[in-house]
């Protein structure tokens, strides 16, 4: 035991936000009918990892971010849990990040998170996971994915790999992740793209040629994305900000008429804030509806920026040659947003 207490372990810090993984409900066959965020992220790693000897092996860091539905999701959590990985991040003996997250809106955080954080120099990888079964089930899949992320968090392999959702044996970059199923325990995809790894035998394995340390060189067009919004992101002004840029997306869809649009043209919040932004989910390769084209031109002439992505769930719209508006290559409508709220918020701060 002494030379356990004279050994300097390596640290993962949890942060919890809540989700299924978190949940619970009175019948444990119960899948559907439960309440999220009710268990804490300290008792749901104590459950999951430290029975015998795993304990010994790393030293635990719990923080409590928020305990909630992630479909509830907040621009003030983001901060909060960048805050603290900035604040973790300059602990040398950090060799990992571990958040639990509901899978509503994890996709969304996750790319906030790597955009926010890929400027940092040798940051620990962070692996959020998450559950599509609350805890109380009795086949609940949430301590099998956090003993995964736990494992890649602290896999010298994974070392600096950047944002990651881990679930169902399947890690995912943060670019490409999408919840595509409400049933399936694997409920992510990273089409067209690939997944990054994969655990086999309960070692996380990275695909050949896949794990770049700049992940969007996956894909040609991730490229594109990433040299058009160039916007340097200051870590402090996100941290400072309290009004973000409104963002919003409007869909395309039959006899869309563009009163949408308008209707947010005209709309001020309590607050006096205008809308800022509109990402259009279009159909195809991005596109809408004449009608609907007109209004969002007339709110770009009222100075909203527009930018164009496709609602189709594995998308990488290629725009026309006389498009109107930005294409977003490759980013779905949530993150074309996410990545627009920032580029907007880091213009405001110039």
């Amino acid at each position: 035991m002494q030379g356990l207490k004279e050994k300097k372990l390596k640290k993962v810090v949890f942060f919890g936000t809540g989700g299924t993984i978190s949940g619970l409900s009175s019948d444990s066959s119960d899948v559907l009918n439960y309440k999220a965020g009710l268990v804490g992220v300290s008792d749901l790693a104590q459950s999951a990892l430290f029975q015998g000897t795993e304990a010994a092996e790393f030293e635990p860091v719990f923080e409590q971010i928020a305990q909630i539905d992630s479909k509830d999701m907040q621009f003030s959590i983001w901060q909060k849990l960048l805050e603290r990985l900035v604040f973790w991040s300059k602990d040398a003996e950090v060799q990992g990040f571990v958040i639990t997250h509901g899978t509503d809106t994890i996709e969304e955080t996750a790319y906030f998170l790597y955009r926010a954080t890929r400027g940092m120099k040798n940051l620990p990888t962070i692996a959020l996971t998450c559950a599509m079964r609350p805890a109380s089930a009795v086949d609940a899949d949430g301590p099998q994915n956090l003993r995964d992320a736990t494992t890649l968090a602290l896999d010298p392999n994974w070392r600096e790999s950047g944002v990651l959702v881990v679930c169902a044996g399947v890690v995912h970059h943060a670019i490409n992740v999408q919840k595509v199923f409400v049933e399936r325990l694997d409920a992510f995809s990273s089409l067209p793209a690939e997944p990054v790894g994969r655990f086999v035998r309960g070692t996380p394995v990275k695909h050949a040629n896949l794990m770049a340390t700049d992940a969007h060189a996956q894909t040609e067009s991730m490229t594109l994305v990433e040299d058009v919004c160039a916007t340097e992101l200051s870590i402090d002004a996100l941290l400072k900000a309290v009004e973000w840029p409104w963002v919003e997306i409007v869909l395309n869809y039959a006899q869309n008429t563009g009163a949408m649009v308008d209707a947010l043209l005209a709309y001020t919040k309590p607050s006096g804030q205008t809308l800022a932004g509109i990402v259009s989910a279009g159909t195809g390769i991005g596109t809408v509806s004449d009608e609907l084209a007109g209004a969002l031109q007339r709110a770009q002439q009222r100075g909203v920026k527009v930018w164009q992505s496709s609602k189709c769930a594995f998308a990488q719209a290629k725009s026309k040659q006389d498009a109107d508006f930005f294409d977003h290559h490759g980013l779905s409508p949530v993150k074309a947003r996410v990545a627009l709220i920032l580029h907007l918020l880091m213009k405001g701060q110039s």
